[in-house]
Order: structure tokens, then sequence, then C-alpha cells
């Protein structure tokens, strides 16, 4: 027989678990596309702020996590245009190279840390910004590199078509969210968890401890770059072009603000709801027609949230404080009365 305590565990599981069926359902309910594409980009900016708070819990503060989707997208757009690869293994290689860049830039500029691997970060995104505008011979610049949708998957029976409808991209993409989301969870309840904080809380006792700093960080950020490299692949074949004012600094400070919002507490369920109250919300604002409306939005609630919530919490610490002080008390209420 289930125990009252039992129920503490379950049910907001349960909730938790409805809430992802229900929205699964979405294409169901709605065909509009306009609603699928915010839904799409948000899932593919989550994926980018779930890497930049990983990032985050080694204790370092990226500035330039928009340039991996920049790479991401360059490598599948330069290699499905120019040289005619399919679409599969060029996503798959788009993830390669943005981890690769990582690993080699995260073992240069690692060891500094600090405010230093913020600006230099910030430098990186520039550097990738100003060789796509100017390497016009292969990314043809400021005119940008046109893409195509994937050529359709036949299942015998039943065939997934991307020219036709945004709905094979809408689960496509949140597999790719699931994906991301269960390799950052099982990394956050791995050994590595209690490592990558112990970094971010004090390095130098880390390090005094036998843990090697720069090891911890390299993986952290590589880890990242694979995924964000993905996401910026599937972005650019989304949207059918990718240009050099896609993926700005103002794309970074976004996925920075994302996260924050959201709280760093959690690696996938912060990132996901900072990305889905931010961006969905300001996209679809924006497309009702409050030009600028995004940039003032996100200002004014990572303001709030520094304001009214206690330090280093996000949106996602509401949802146990929720059950523990909200509904629990309630029933905890309710069964003393019972007694009495």
């Amino acid at each position: 027989m289930m125990t009252y305590f039992d129920y503490k565990d379950v049910v907001p599981k349960i909730v938790i678990a409805l809430g992802v069926f229900l929205f699964l359902m979405i294409p169901v309910f709605t065909q509009n596309q306009a609603t699928l594409s915010i839904f799409i980009l948000s899932g593919l900016w989550a994926i980018a702020v779930m890497g930049f708070t990983l990032v985050l819990r080694t204790g370092q503060f990226s500035l330039g996590q928009s340039a991996f989707l920049a790479i991401g997208g360059y490598t599948s757009a330069i290699l499905t245009v120019n040289l005619e690869w399919p679409f599969w293994p060029s996503f798959l290689m788009a993830g390669l190279v943005s981890g690769m860049v990582a690993l080699l830039v995260g073992m240069v500029v690692l060891r500094v840390g600090g405010i230093y691997f913020s600006i230099i970060t910030l430098a990186l995104g520039e550097i990738i910004r100003i060789i796509a505008q100017q390497w016009e011979a292969v990314t043809r610049g400021a005119r940008g590199l046109i893409t195509s949708p994937p050529p359709p998957i036949s299942l015998g029976f039943f065939e997934i078509n991307f020219y036709a409808s945004p709905i094979p991209y809408f689960y496509l993409t949140y597999c790719l969210v699931a994906l991301t989301a269960v390799i950052f969870w099982r990394i956050g309840e791995s050994r590595l968890g209690p490592i990558f904080a112990g970094l971010a809380l004090n390095p130098v006792l880390a390090e005094h401890q036998g843990i090697y700093l720069m090891k911890y960080r390299v993986i952290a950020f590589t880890v990242a770059g694979v995924f964000t490299g993905l996401a910026g692949s599937l972005y650019a074949n989304f949207l059918t072009v990718i240009t050099p004012i896609v993926f700005g600094l103002w794309q970074s400070i976004q996925i920075m603000i994302m996260s924050i919002v959201g709280g760093i507490s959690a690696l996938v369920g912060g990132p996901i709801i900072g990305t889905f109250l931010l961006y969905f919300l300001g996209e679809y604002l924006t497309r009702l027609g409050g030009s600028g409306i995004q940039p003032l939005l996100f200002g004014a609630v990572v303001v709030l949230v520094l304001l009214f919530l206690p330090k280093g919490t996000g949106l996602v610490d509401l949802w146990g404080r929720f059950w523990t002080k909200v509904v629990w008390r309630e029933k905890e209420f309710e069964f003393d009365e019972g007694e009495e």
C-alpha cells in the first residue's frame, strides 16, 4: 500500500509526465506554422541554454555560447550546400566539429578562467561572426547559405516529409532536446555533478583535494559544444538560411539570461523553463506586432527574478516550493484535523 510519503515523490513526477505528454500532442491540436516554428526554435535554444548552464556549473562564465550554434550551423550548411553531403552525416559532423573546436579552445582558454575566460569566449563569438562575414567563397558572406530540408524518410506504410510540414521538425527537435536532457541529467547525477559544483564553489580547495581543474572544465565545455553544435545545425536547416547576423553577442546574452531566469540549480529544468518563458513569449509578442518587445521582456524578467528570488535561485526552484509549502502543507493540516 502506498504511504503518504510516497505521494510526495510520485505525484510531482506524474504531473511532469502528463505535462510532457500534452506538450508532445501540440501538433495534434494545432498545425499553425508560426506557432510550431516558435516551439521548434524554443527547443533548439533550450539545448544551447543547457550547454551554457553546464559550463556555468563548473564556475566558468561563457559569453560566446552562440559561437557554437554558428559553428554547428555553418558546418552543416557548408557540407550540404557546397559539398553536397546528405543532411544526416552533415548533422552529426556539425556536433563533432563544434565539439572539437570547444575542446581545442577549452584546452587553451580554460587555463586562465574567471573574467578572462568570459572575455576570450566573447572574442571567439566575434571571430566566428567575422570569418562568416568575410569568407564569401565558402560562407557567401552576408548573403548566407540557403539550406534545404532533409529528404523524406520512408517507414513503409508511413513517410516523414520535412518539406510538407514543420511537424517532423517539431518531433526531431524534441528528440534532440530529450537526448540532451537525459545526458545532462545523468552528468548532474553522476560523480561529475558534485565535482563540477566543487569547482564552482572553491576551485583552490578542489585542486588541493586532487581534482584536476582543467580536465573537468574541458569536459563540460566540450560536451556543451557538441550539443550546441547539433542544435545549430538543425536551427540553420529549419530556417533554410544561415547568415552572420543570426548568431551574435545578443544571442549569447539571451542564452545567459534564459539560464539565470530558469535557474542554474537544475541542469535540465532550469534552462527549459527559462527558455520557454522568455524566448517563446518574446517571439510570440514580437509576431503580434510588438517590435522591440523581446529585449524589454528579457530585461524586465531578469530584474524581477534577481529582486524577488533568493540569490542563486531561479524559476525552477519555485516548483519544489510549490509542492512542499503549498500542496503538502495543506494535506498535513487536513491530516492533523482528522486525527483530532
